[in-house]
């Protein structure tokens, strides 16, 4: 396809400049090029393009039958390049953006509707799972993740961070006391991500080095969603993010237990995309209002 366009802007300058040799200067090439070109074009067409002599060279009449398409194909380029010129003053189209139910919830729902507010052509789509999916394989053009991003070929922008707590509800801890030592959870209903997950052993400290728990309970799932409706419910302790569990903190909902033990280190939060190259103007625009609210009140969650 390539090689055709090359050869239709050839014929073109050609028919304009009525002279190989001009036609070449204006192309920056050598004279032989555009024989070779308009050649090979005739020779794929089975038709003479040119009427060809020493003083004249002219359109034939399939040459001029050829002319009227090539600029009806011309007219269409032109209009595909101002279509997505005029996008760039105003981003519209289906974004589709994943992340965890709650941090949606929570986080986006809230801002989501001044975002399309300020851009009516826009339409999101929210793709929620409990974990990273391929961005490419489910046309993904933008997601939030936390923790490491394995895939080198992601483009991964820092927005924000968060950390990791050990909690549960106050009807639970009256119920089973209150844990003062890394030792007591192994008398505690321990409500955990599914085993093989890298969140199912929990890192806590004993004062100076790091340490490694292997956690029992009577529920475990992929979903941290699920995890914190049941801590809610007076269930078991678990182990969440602050994305997962901010709001029911701040509440009273749940109450951070072993508050001495935590990991003091924050983990970063991503914004996640596919290319930095030649971005749509929807994801350029979706890119620029969620730094813009992380920014604005999002720096730590």
């Amino acid at each position: 396809m390539n090689d055709r366009i090359r050869e239709l802007d050839v014929f073109l300058r050609v028919t304009e400049e009525t002279s190989f040799s001009a036609a070449a200067r204006s192309l920056d090439c050598d004279p032989s090029t555009v024989s070779k070109l308009i050649q090979r074009l005739e020779d794929r067409l089975r038709v003479r393009l040119f009427h060809r002599t020493s003083r004249v060279l002219k359109l034939t009449r399939e040459g001029e039958q050829f002319l009227e398409g090539a600029h009806r194909v011309l007219d269409a380029l032109e209009e595909a390049e101002n279509g997505l010129q005029n996008t760039k003053a105003q981003a519209s189209g289906v974004l589709r953006f994943n992340s965890t139910l709650l941090l949606a919830q929570h986080q986006l729902s809230p801002v989501i509707p001044e975002f399309l507010e300020r851009h009516p052509g826009m339409r999101v789509e929210f793709i929620l799972t409990a974990s990273p999916i391929d961005l490419f394989e489910n046309h993904i053009d933008v997601a939030i993740r936390s923790g490491e991003i394995p895939d080198s070929s992601l483009v991964a922008r820092r927005i924000s961070t968060t950390r990791w707590t050990l909690c549960a509800s106050p009807s639970y801890l009256a119920k089973a006391g209150i844990p003062t030592s890394l030792e007591d959870l192994q008398h505690h209903n321990c409500m955990n991500f599914l085993p093989g997950s890298v969140r199912s052993t929990w890192t806590l400290h004993d004062g100076s080095e790091p340490v490694s728990l292997s956690v029992t309970g009577n529920i475990g799932s992929n979903s941290a969603e699920l995890l914190r409706a049941y801590a809610v419910a007076g269930v078991g302790i678990v182990s969440l993010s602050h994305v997962h569990v901010g709001a029911d903190l701040a509440a009273g909902r749940l109450v951070p237990v072993l508050e001495k033990f935590q990991m003091a280190s924050d983990e970063p939060i991503y914004v996640v995309y596919p290319s930095k190259r030649n971005l749509s103007p929807r994801v350029r625009a979706f890119l620029d209002f969620l730094n813009e609210k992380f920014e604005a009140g999002w720096a730590s969650l």
